[in-house]
């Protein structure tokens, strides 16, 4: 099953933290009983919180951390074994949500599949005794089966969806006709439940592919697809899939979608997401050519109400863009980017977005380093700025967890984390790029005595200056957590 991880945070004022360097360290910890940070589960006037499980999701604990990155207490949430997705805050009350099934060998599927959220206990951090029953257990008929949650940007709702896939053709994922979503307030109260048939023939074949869910303030459910012409792939040299994005309220005849209608591009790596006003932001990439290539990217804002598309706006790259992406001095006119997969977006204060994507590797034993391709729309889908960081270098695939990056905005500014080689002669490295385009770069950890090594994706933007960071050694037996005070790291002179 996949996960979709989701994070809330608490507001917390940072004014009290002290120290004059940009980098807190806690101690050193070995693993333990513990093999993975999960996530930073909470953070308030106490100190921070991380969620880390064994490797078997049998034992679960929470590291209390104070202001000044000392350890000050391990929490034991769970010492029993269960398929956890996700951890969500809802108004001060957390939650852990899993699945519990039985496993069907003769049938090659699952019995008594269900959904379940237990409580942590304010005071000790442990589950609660009680679940609540989210999704009702039932049999499997396909063993390919998909389940996940969504929370609306004000937290009032929780969105639980689940699906079966006919999931036996390469490269496609999330193939199904039929959907059912949930809709929840904060309590955990069952609002409405649809089971809807995505497919524009309603025919027995699978043709659509289920992207992306997400569930807005008032209870209402968005769902990103591919709707397949006919060959179900994307590996073909023709164009295959139509991008659409669905409604789906209460009622029956609360029921919509949208398509790109930019023309027939193929269509690749796009999400979506409500603005502070409700509307829809849509944006991703298109190639001329085939998937997993990159021409240009594309805008598209919806109205609250659908009735009306605001914006829609598509960007040819330029050639010296491409040259760029493709770390080449000149390109011809057909040239396209390759393999760049949409990692990071978040909201501009103008109402636009800013997204982050990465070079995705080759099926080769090595794992090649991922550079990045960073740009941001205003709110009239009109791109402010282009930005290409080179960090090209072959890996072994075992050190992948080390090769994504970070990315968070504060006010106009956008920020990138990452790691510029993993060996005695790498660092880790942020960028600060302003609302012209212009960037700054600062090391902000080196590795000559091959210290433990900065994970980008266990990173979290607090509240003010600074961002909550992971690191561990590359043999996964240690780690540590820290403070970065990325403000002072672009004051500091270099």
């Amino acid at each position: 099953m996949r996960y979709l991880l989701f994070i809330f945070l608490f507001s917390w004022s940072t004014s009290n933290l002290l120290a004059q360097d940009f980098l807190i360290k806690s101690p050193l910890k070995d693993k333990d009983r513990t093999t993975r940070t999960h996530t930073l589960f909470n953070y308030d006037s106490t100190g921070f919180y991380a969620l880390r499980f064994n490797k078997y999701l049998s034992y679960a604990e929470l590291e209390h951390y104070d202001t000044l990155m000392n350890f000050q207490k391990a929490y034991v949430v769970t010492k029993k074994a269960r398929k956890y997705i996700g951890v969500v805050n809802l108004h001060r009350k957390m939650y852990l949500l899993y699945f519990r099934y039985k496993e069907n060998k003769r049938e090659n599927t699952h019995d008594k599949v269900s959904l379940y959220a237990k409580q942590l206990a304010p005071d000790s951090f442990s589950l609660v005794s009680d679940s609540i029953e989210l999704i009702a257990p039932f049999k499997m008929t396909s063993n390919y089966y998909r389940g996940n949650f969504a929370v609306s940007p004000d937290r009032s709702k929780v969105l639980v969806y689940d699906y079966e896939e006919e999931g036996d053709i390469d490269d496609v994922s999330g193939l199904t006709n039929e959907i059912t979503v949930r809709v929840f307030d904060s309590t955990f109260k069952l609002l409405w439940k649809r089971s809807v048939n995505l497919s524009p023939s309603g025919g027995a074949k699978r043709t659509v592919a289920i992207k992306k869910l997400r569930v807005n303030n008032k209870g209402e459910v968005a769902v990103l697809t591919d709707i397949f012409r006919d060959q179900r792939s994307y590996n073909s040299k023709t164009i295959t899939a139509d991008p659409t994005l669905f409604f789906i309220g209460k009622e029956t005849n609360n029921f919509a979608l949208f398509k790109p209608n930019l023309g027939d591009f193929f269509f690749n790596q796009n999400n979506f997401t409500f603005d502070t006003e409700g509307n829809i932001l849509w944006f991703g990439f298109y190639s001329t050519q085939k998937y997993y290539q990159q021409r240009g990217a594309f805008f598209i804002k919806i109205n609250k109400d659908r009735t009306k598309i605001l914006v829609k706006k598509r960007h040819a790259f330029t050639q010296d863009q491409i040259a760029q992406l493709l770390n080449k001095k000149k390109v011809n006119d057909k040239a396209e980017g390759r393999s760049y997969k949409l990692i990071h977006w978040r909201l501009t204060q103008e109402g636009g977005v800013v997204l982050s994507a990465e070079q995705q590797p080759s099926s080769s034993y090595n794992f090649k380093s991922n550079d990045i391709l960073a740009l941001r729309f205003d709110s009239e889908g009109e791109i402010q700025w282009f930005q290409h960081i080179y960090k090209h270098g072959e890996l072994p695939i075992r050190q992948k967890v080390f090769l994504s990056h970070y990315m968070f905005s504060k006010g106009k500014d956008t920020y990138l984390l990452f790691n510029k080689g993993l060996y005695s002669d790498g660092y880790a490295t942020a960028v600060k790029i302003n609302s012209k385009g212009e960037r700054l770069t600062r090391k902000f950890y080196t590795y000559e005595k091959q210290q433990e090594l900065f994970c980008p994706l266990l990173s979290f933007r607090l509240k003010g200056d600074k961002a909550f960071l992971c690191f561990q050694d590359r043999f996964f037996s240690n780690y540590r957590f820290a403070l970065l005070d990325f403000e002072t790291l672009f004051k500091e002179k270099k």
